[in-house]
């Protein structure tokens, strides 16, 4: 199975998961978190991986 990952735009967005995601990461429905920018949805060089 490949890898999925829960994408968010922006650090806040991250921060703002819900409880569902919350539980979702926990329990192995989703490998991680993709963050693909930090303030603003790409404005970082790369996107963010967090297991």
């Amino acid at each position: 199975m490949a890898s999925q990952f829960l994408i968010k735009e922006t650090m806040a967005d991250m921060k703002a998961l819900s409880a569902a995601e919350i539980t979702a990461l926990q329990n192995g429905t989703y490998d991680g978190v993709q963050l693909v920018g930090y303030y603003e949805k790409g404005d970082t060089p790369a996107p963010i991986i967090e297991f």
